[in-house]
């Protein structure tokens, strides 16, 4: 009786440890019912394949008059209602941090024409930003 009692903590104790090792590495552990262990080890291959990459940040240029400015600590979100268009606009963050060249930066007031180059993306709402890496 006592050696059943040892075999069951034994069998718990390896359970353990086998679903602790499981978990902390890139191995599939399967016991099958006549007691055989099956290890799997997975390879990267398998553990990207039905995830999706981001894509790459896209660079735009976009060039127009300010019509608003939202100043922060560190620099400046300007709205730019874009050249030849009716209705476009684009937000464009300005900061001395996200300028390839720091002699860039400068403020600007409403109605200042500027042109300017950087990382696009959509925000939230899906309006079009852009973090400017170039100041013209």
């Amino acid at each position: 009786m006592n050696t059943l009692k040892t075999n069951m903590q034994n069998l718990a104790m390896l359970s353990a440890v086998i679903a602790f090792a499981s978990c902390e590495s890139h191995k599939k552990v399967e016991i099958k019912e006549d007691g055989t262990e099956v290890v799997e080890v997975r390879t990267p291959h398998q553990d990207t394949v039905d995830k999706v990459a981001d894509p790459a940040m896209k660079t735009e240029a976009a060039g127009g008059t300010v019509v608003e400015i939202n100043r922060g600590k560190d620099g400046y979100t300007a709205k730019l209602k874009v050249d030849d268009s009716k209705e476009e606009f684009v937000f464009v963050t300005i900061s001395h941090s996200n300028l390839k060249d720091h002699t860039q930066y400068r403020d600007v007031k409403i109605g200042d024409k500027i042109h300017v180059i950087g990382d696009y993306w959509k925000n939230g709402e899906g309006e079009s930003q852009i973090t400017v890496r170039e100041l013209h």
